[in-house]
């Protein structure tokens, strides 16, 4: 798992007898007057009219095929109007549909407007993307041949390149992790994905299951864990130099799978219950990307696994627990079992005495009431992390929206019985009572939190149905601004 489709792509002139060109709304208005340099076979007029008879207009998702009298043909990708990176992403991953398998082609740009890096980059990312195929128990016959991506001579594309298919690698692992079934993917093989990441790139990792965990002081990850016939695990990530305090600690909600617990979901909620560990795959996929990117950062990921199932030593309602820093938390509903997990591996990574603190997690219904499947809720204590976050989501096109850390609501958390409930005692706002109760445990750490869904729902594209990898260009480009602090 985690390469990226079966695309090899290259940079500068490629195969001639088959190409694709990337074809937006103004430069297609000055294609049907004057021609294109890529299409010696057609002058303007005899294009026009193909144009005209086709009703082709260079639209967001549009194909058109040019054949020659020698048989070769030309196709024509329309990415709508101007030179938006979400636009091209998905028109370039529009490409891939229509190339015949096994053959070698080449992808011209659109002509009108300046495309630079960013451009050519957002293309390199949706052929990559777009070519991911998940097929541990579907077999998908498709093989891709070389693709060789026009740049302009003013824009470095090898370079571009070893960035996005650093990128895609990562993005790729995490929609495979996710889209593995829970049969497939335990506790144990959750940690056991974390531990082949750090060997391949050089990184430091350790692993606890099970009763350890008790000894180790991850109490409530084991609680949570512990009805499961798989044993709950906890594990640990560190790159970049020994001995250093690290400069961010990543944290990534492992729940390989979410009954409920007592609180049992109706059928209909466990449905897409594999992708409960989204944000330790997430993190995993930072980390894969990181890895082959060789870049230096004193780096801590923690991941904590468990299933919450159902069994003769689940947890209940009304349990007290003591995490890992000695708060007793009150269980209102063991349906929020998420934060339990986030808030032992919050601890633990706080006592590392890290610059600042991430966690990503598929956390709360209520984030995806307020904003939908394609935007994560960012909360936050460090104020430079998470401007740096929201500006780099917009440029990434994976938009990030900031929601307030509300005081007045830890009311809501408060009980007779504990020193927190995990659950609000108002059904509103959820998302911020759950931040609030994160926020407790990432202590004087600045930190920052983000709610995902992690999940295409349709299918487009440059995203497949199913995880969509969402993030990890953009954690591990603000993790890159890191190192120029």
């Amino acid at each position: 798992m985690g390469e990226q489709g079966r695309l090899e792509l290259r940079v500068g002139e490629g195969a001639r007898g088959l190409q694709a060109l990337l074809i937006n709304t103004e430069s297609f208005t000055a294609m049907r007057q004057e021609g294109h340099p890529r299409l010696p076979g057609w002058d303007g007029d005899r294009l026009s009219a193909t144009l005209e008879r086709s009703r082709f207009q260079a639209k967001s998702g549009q194909t058109l095929a040019l054949t020659e009298n020698d048989g070769s043909v030309s196709w024509l990708v329309g990415c709508g109007t101007g030179l938006a990176t979400a636009q091209l992403r998905r028109a370039a991953a529009s490409s891939l549909s229509v190339i015949p398998d096994g053959l070698d082609w080449t992808l011209g740009l659109p002509l009108a407007g300046s495309v630079g890096a960013t451009h050519v980059q957002a293309v390199m990312e949706g052929l990559l993307l777009g070519s991911y195929v998940f097929d541990l128990h579907k077999r998908r016959e498709r093989s891709l041949g070389c693709c060789s991506v026009m740049v302009p001579s003013e824009v470095d594309g090898e370079s571009l390149l070893r960035w996005t298919e650093a990128i895609a690698a990562g993005t790729c692992l995490t929609r495979d992790l996710v889209n593995t079934p829970a049969a497939d993917l335990g506790p144990g093989e959750l940690a056991q994905a974390a531990v082949e990441i750090a060997q391949r790139h050089g990184m430091r990792s350790e692993t606890w299951s099970g009763s350890d965990l008790l000894e180790r002081g991850f109490r409530m990850v084991h609680a949570v864990g512990r009805a499961s016939a798989r044993a709950p695990t906890v594990t640990v990530v560190r790159a970049g130099p020994k001995d250093v305090p690290p400069a961010l600690a990543l944290i990534g909600k492992g729940v390989v799978f979410d009954s409920g617990g007592l609180n049992l979901k109706p059928a209909s909620g466990m449905l897409l219950m594999r992708k409960d560990m989204g944000g330790a795959g997430t993190v995993l996929g930072i980390l894969e990307a990181w890895g082959r990117l060789g870049k230096e950062l004193p780096l801590l990921a923690v991941i904590p696994a468990a299933e919450n199932a159902v069994g003769p030593d689940s947890y209940r309602p009304g349990d007290v627990l003591r995490s890992y820093d000695g708060t007793t938390v009150e269980i209102g509903n063991t349906d929020a079992e998420g934060r339990l997990l986030l808030a032992d591996a919050m601890s633990f990574a706080r006592d590392q005495s890290p610059a600042r603190m991430l966690d990503l997690a598929t956390l709360t219904g209520a984030a995806r009431v307020a904003l939908g499947p394609d935007v994560p809720a960012l909360f936050g204590t460090d104020e430079d992390l998470v401007e740096r976050l929201l500006e780099t989501s917009l440029v990434r096109d994976e938009p990030l929206w900031r929601m307030p850390l509300v005081k007045r609501y830890n009311e809501f958390l408060e009980t007779p019985f504990a020193d927190v409930n995990h659950m609000s005692s108002d059904s509103r706002g959820g998302c911020i009572t759950a931040a609030l109760f994160l926020q407790r445990f990432a202590g004087d750490v600045p930190w920052a939190h983000i709610d995902l869904y992690g999940w295409e729902d349709k299918g487009r594209p440059d995203v497949p149905k199913g995880a969509n990898g969402m993030l990890v260009r953009t954690v591990v480009e603000v993790m890159e601004q890191l190192l120029e602090i």
